[in-house]
């Protein structure tokens, strides 16, 4: 017995003392990096830095690798002889063109999200800092994600998430709900250079967001550091296209921060396109198609956003006053059928929207935080449409006997949009936590149009339009380990519509009544993940409720039109991931995702293209099956090399067996795919970078992406012909760039090509994109 207590006491005698290793993780700029992992390598020990970008580790004494990870920064691997407490202090240069799915170590918030049981991917914002992207196209290169739109700059779009397109799918700044920031604020005009990284949620959505979404959601993160800094940019390209923006802050060492962010985006769009053309002397179309170049599609818009408050003070981590002015303006080139062409037709629009942020951590008590956010739009959209003219393609008119291409129109809209949000969220353990949310969402139309005429599409002008939205949610989170989570989580959705509703009993007719109604019902779900190595399996379920926009009840009161007695979707999601990410020997990295989903839809909302007006519409689909998968790979060689791809399939079905509730005829369209969706695409990309040229902190980046569409069509598959049917054709297209970084990212030049193939894109019936394009950026960056 006393034998076995001396062995015992010659082990622990033997065994390698504790030795920490800390110090603070910056980029080349000199800018503290929150939230990069560190890890052992031999051990798999892991921390993350926090928002000083500093951290500490401890291990054993002995000599290991220390591997080094950020997002959109090149892997450090270092070598770490552990003998005493050291300091060690790491410096990551950027890594340009990273569109990384990353698995994080640590205890951080960043950590909690992608270890959580929600499936959501981490893009790093800052990769596409360089580039002349906006916030649109970087987010069309994710799996599952499909971008669709009518035309250049400023054009209106329907972004998609596993088959979720439109308003299935919220945007949320920072947390806050984006419904209402005015035309001159959306994911298509905004640079990518506000986003410090963007959070996509692909199905199940945190009760933290408040969100009524069946598709997903999207989070723009900003900068929320206290820091002094300045990053501007300007690019030139084709079509007369000019971007530029500056974002800039400053923050004193007794809190007071001053944030300012100015965009603008202005381009001709004058590219060329193939339509049918019409004859103005017998009004009849071209039998063929003809090269015309766009010459009414003007669009310009710029936009403000200023915050003053206070950080790291004992009433509050975080308390701004903000205000975000803008303004926008674009003619109208076409109706939802390109053929269709206008010549003086325009809108434009206004944001005035003053904001409120408050954040206490540990509020009243350790663990317990708080945050409150609130805005309103006090802004108006405009469409006119006054010219007594017809025109077409090359330019040319005819006087008409009445005003207006379209509709007589010099209508003003005022959309006041409102927007109240907070969050209570509570820690009591390592293990057990819960959160509490409510959003709060106002709309009112009010309009001045002084043409407006009964029995026209624009005689819903004198009718309110009014819609209030309130979603409160609860979730518990309980962490078994390190390797297993379960959250569970209830919502409550409450709406009130108050507009017009048309009660002609006339095909096409217009008959206006007013309409009001009050819905309310209960949502909830479950969501678990494990942790096992390289390897995260997720899975979810969901009972959720998508309530109608603001956009689908009142339309613009120009080409889409109102429908205000739209019921809300409802639908079962069931959602499962499986993704691997290691790392072999010192230089390969592989990642390899793949998800599947199911979604079961009620009263699905879908856009219907109306023949007789070329207008459009939103109207409720009965039932609708989708089930879909997407997948990913992506390898990286060092700093060298990055490659990678995504495929997204999806089978969304018409599962309404008869025509009409009570009928016993079953519908030509049951079990028929969803028209104009695409269910088929993809996209892959390579990077190149080459470290040391031309000087020490110097980084030369070639990169190339490929985007891949298959074709699909307008109408029901199943009404008519195949062949001859009107279909959304094949889209490949190729981009490459060439970014050079000087001293480490203060100074960046970068050029690129778009479409290089000049191939006849279209991700909407009839309406063509833009061809071949060529742009230029320059970019400074300044941060202590």
């Amino acid at each position: 017995m006393a034998y076995l207590f001396l062995f015992s006491i010659s082990l622990a005698a033997q065994k390698p003392a504790a030795v920490q290793v800390l110090g603070k993780v910056t980029s080349a700029e000199n800018e503290p990096l929150e939230f990069a992992t560190l890890m052992i390598k031999e051990t798999g020990q892991g921390t993350t830095t926090n928002e000083k970008g500093e951290y500490s580790l401890t291990a054993a004494s002995g000599k290991y690798t220390l591997v080094v990870r950020s997002l959109g920064y090149k892997t450090i691997e270092k070598p770490l002889t552990l003998t005493r407490t050291q300091r060690l202090n790491l410096v990551m240069e950027t890594e340009a063109n990273a569109l990384d799915e990353v698995f994080i170590l640590g205890k951080s918030p960043t950590q909690q999200v992608n270890e959580s049981a929600f499936n959501v991917v981490a893009i790093n914002a800052k990769a596409f800092h360089h580039t002349t992207l906006d916030l649109a196209h970087a987010l069309n290169r994710i799996s599952g994600a499909r971008l669709r739109e009518t035309g250049g700059v400023g054009s209106n779009t329907d972004f998609s998430l596993n088959g979720f397109s439109g308003r299935h799918v919220k945007f949320f700044l920072d947390g806050v709900p984006m419904e209402g920031f005015g035309s001159a604020f959306q994911i298509n005009n905004i640079p990518v250079n506000l986003a410090e990284r963007i959070e996509v949620y692909k199905g199940v959505v945190p009760v933290g967001f408040g969100a009524d979404a069946l598709g997903g959601a999207v989070n723009i993160v900003t900068g929320q550091k206290a820091r002094t800094f300045v990053d501007a940019s300007y690019s030139y390209g084709s079509f007369n296209t000019h971007k530029s923006y500056v974002n800039a802050g400053y923050t004193a060492k007794n809190g007071f921060t001053v944030q300012l962010n100015v965009f603008q985006n202005y381009s001709d769009n004058n590219y060329w396109i193939y339509t049918p053309v019409l004859d103005l002397e017998n009004l009849v179309f071209s039998t063929d198609e003809k090269k015309v170049r766009r010459f009414h599609d003007t669009y310009h818009n710029e936009t403000l956003i200023a915050k003053i408050g206070v950080v790291g003070k004992k009433f509050a981590d975080r308390l701004l006053f903000g205000i975000t002015l803008g303004k926008d303006r674009a003619d109208i080139q076409n109706s939802n059928v390109q053929k269709v062409v206008f010549g003086e037709k325009y809108r434009n629009g206004q944001t005035i929207m003053p904001s409120l942020q408050y954040v206490k951590k540990n509020l009243f008590t350790k663990g317990l935080d708080l945050n409150i956010t609130g805005n309103f739009n006090f802004g108006y959209s405009q469409n006119v449409d006054t010219a007594s003219r017809q025109y077409n393609w090359y330019g040319q008119y005819v006087e008409k006997d009445r005003k207006g291409e379209a509709n007589y129109s010099i209508a003003k809209y005022y959309n006041h949009n409102g927007s109240a949000t907070a969050t209570l969220s509570y820690r009591l353990n390592e293990r057990h936590s819960f959160s509490y949310n409510t959003v709060t969402t106002t709309f009112d139309r009010t309009s001045k149009n002084e043409v407006a005429m009964a029995g026209s599409i624009n005689a819903t002008d004198t009718f309110p339009k009014i819609t209030v939205k309130n979603v409160m949610g609860l979730s518990y989170k309980f962490d078994y380990s390190e390797h297993l989570n379960l959250s569970l989580f209830a919502k409550q959705y409450v709406q009130y519509v108050k507009g017009p509703k048309n009660v002609s009993t006339v095909t096409n007719g217009s008959k206006y009544e007013l309409f009001s109604n009050t819905f309310s019902t209960t949502g909830y779900g479950a969501a678990t993940t494990y942790l096992l190595k390289a390897l995260q399996f997720k899975l979810s379920y969901e009972k959720t409720y998508r309530l109608p926009t603001a956009y689908e009840l009142f339309g613009d009161e120009d080409l889409s039109r109102s429908n205000a007695v739209l019921k809300p979707e409802n639908s079962d999601n069931f959602n499962l991931n499986i993704s691997y990410n290691n790392l072999f020997g010192k230089r390969h990295a592989v990642y390899i995702d793949g998800g599947f989903m199911y979604r079961d839809i009620k009263d699905y909302i879908r856009r219907v293209v109306e023949n007789m007006h070329n207008t459009a519409s939103f109207e409720n689909n009965g039932h609708v099956r989708n089930v879909g998968y997407n997948g990913e790979v992506r390898y990286s060689y060092g700093r060298l090399l990055t490659v990678g791809g995504n495929f997204t399939y999806q089978n969304l079905r018409n599962k309404e067996k008869y025509r009409s509730p009570g009928s016993t005829v079953i519908s030509t369209s049951y079990n028929s795919r969803i028209p104009n969706v695409p269910y088929l695409y993809g996209n892959g990309d390579l990077a190149l970078s080459f470290d040391r040229i031309g000087g020490k902190n110097n980084t030369l980046n070639i990169g190339y992406n490929i985007l891949y569409v298959y074709r699909f069509p307008l109408r029901w598959e199943t009404h008519g012909s195949y062949e001859t049917k009107d279909m959304i054709p094949v889209q490949l297209s190729h981009d490459v760039s060439l970014t050079y970084v000087i001293q480490g990212g203060r100074y960046t030049v970068s050029a690129e090509c778009r479409n290089v193939t000049d191939a006849r894109l279209y991700d909407n019936f009839s309406l063509q994109k833009p061809g071949r394009s060529f742009s230029a950026k320059i970019r400074y960056f300044f941060s202590k």
